[in-house]
């Protein structure tokens, strides 16, 4: 992506030399003689930087400094200022300018600090999207499983994660679709690039496409400046469709055009926008039959689902269950500053037997609640407050296990299970289980299974 720099000053001579300078760089650069004419040119275009002289007559570079930072605060703004005006630099230094410059300067110190203002930008913007995004919910360490299907699944991601083939997720709503999307991503060499998420189902169409494909000023109503999509945000990373069979047809086409052409226009613009980015989409309905019935496009599925995946719901993986229980209860033990060593049995039973209708989230939800109520080291039926109807017995007070008991419980079985239907034959069953024949060696004389 091409930076684009705007430099503000009244005297021409200096803003050719600027223009004809920063081109020779690669920039983008466009230029205004005043203030109030930059701030217009901010309204009308995203910019990565501004160069702005201070001392102008109809609005100065600390006024124009100060509208910048009331619509954008990451935005990187450099003044040039007189000796005389030193004062007023620091100022707007204070005010967010990234830094001030003395006129008269070598061309070589713009050049350099250009770069690092554009540099600085990145990051912040980088740091703002990570920040949007880090809610704890999102770690993609939870994408964990022993069962073949997940042990199948991981295969998958491992083989695919580093190319540049557009994935679709499928799966019902909580079973981690959005962590699978960021594993996928965090395992591939755009890591350290942008991982940027939209919900296609929160937002109206001229919404959703603003979000994606960025607006200009006066496009819709409420369009009072430029604005940025998310996937011009997103270069050299990832984006992340959530319920992409929420999209109307009309917005279907703008992607599958942005998907084929490698570039966006933005909405209201006439000029294309190059991206360089992974698709990755997720829906918990089944798009094929979305395209039979013709609510979605088939040129636009077939693009999306390269690499089609799909995440089993929990109640198919209940051996997943307890180290799935022993992740969450770590995360919320950390999060509220309690310590949970022991699990009743009972509540185990509960667990591992629900329906888990709302998959992982569910089970988030009630493990959290647990960890709020408990009143010691011990994860009772009482601390969870309500369970599932008919999953167990509610006078029954259960024995109490550690949680380390509770995991390698389910690792015997699901060990057991996988050597009974291979005939014991341990090479196949390391297969089955996605582990060497030597991991499955050694857990079998760790657990003494004498099979």
């Amino acid at each position: 992506m091409t930076e684009k720099i705007l430099v503000v000053d009244d005297e021409q001579d200096l803003l050719l030399v600027l223009d004809r300078s920063l081109t020779r760089k690669g920039y983008e650069v466009q230029c205004a003689e005043s203030g109030k004419a930059a701030w217009k040119s901010i309204e009308e275009t995203m910019f990565d930087l501004v160069i702005s002289d201070l001392a102008m007559d109809d609005l100065n570079g600390l006024e124009l400094l100060k509208r910048v930072r009331a619509a954008d605060s990451t935005l990187p703004f450099i003044i040039m200022t007189g000796v005389g005006t030193i004062e007023s630099a620091v100022d707007a230094i204070k005010l967010g300018a990234y830094q001030y410059i003395t006129k008269p300067f070598k061309m070589r110190d713009i050049e350099v600090l250009t770069q690092r203002a554009l540099e600085y930008g990145k990051l912040h913007r980088k740091l703002d999207s990570i920040r949007l995004h880090e809610e704890d919910d999102s770690s993609a360490e939870m994408i964990i499983g022993s069962s073949k299907s997940m042990q199948n699944l991981l295969r998958q991601v491992e083989k695919i994660s580093d190319s540049d083939a557009p994935v679709l997720i499928q799966g019902e709503t909580g079973t981690g679709k959005s962590l699978l999307a960021k594993k996928i991503h965090e395992s591939s060499s755009r890591r350290d690039n942008p991982f940027q998420t939209i919900d296609c189902g929160s937002l109206k169409d001229t919404l959703l496409e603003s979000e994606l494909f960025g607006h200009v000023k006066g496009s819709f109503t409420g369009a009072i400046r430029a604005k940025r999509g998310l996937m011009e945000e997103a270069q050299g990373g990832t984006i992340f469709l959530d319920e992409i069979s929420e999209i109307t047809l009309q917005t279907q086409v703008k992607l599958l055009r942005a998907i084929q052409e490698k570039d966006i226009r933005p909405v209201g613009g006439n000029k294309s926008i190059p991206i360089d980015v992974r698709f990755i989409s997720a829906t918990n309905r089944n798009l094929k039959e979305e395209t039979d019935n013709e609510s979605f496009r088939k040129d636009l599925y077939y693009r999306l689902a390269v690499v089609p995946l799909y995440l089993p719901p929990l109640r198919d993986r209940k051996e997943d269950i307890p180290q799935l229980i022993e992740f969450l209860l770590e995360k919320y033990q950390k999060r509220y500053r309690k310590k949970i060593s022991h699990i009743r049995s009972n509540v185990l039973h509960m667990l591992r037997n629900a329906p888990w209708k709302g998959n992982i989230r569910e089970l988030a939800n009630i493990l959290e609640r647990g960890v709020l109520l408990a009143e010691n080291e011990t994860l009772t039926l009482d601390c969870l407050f309500t369970a599932p109807d008919g999953i167990f017995d509610g006078e029954d007070k259960g024995r109490v296990v550690t949680l380390k008991d509770a995991v390698e419980s389910a690792e015997i079985n699901v060990i057991k299970n996988a050597l009974e239907s291979t005939e014991n034959n341990r090479t196949q069953a390391a297969r089955v289980l996605g582990i060497s024949r030597r991991a499955l060696y050694d857990k079998i004389a760790a657990y003494d299974l004498n099979l």
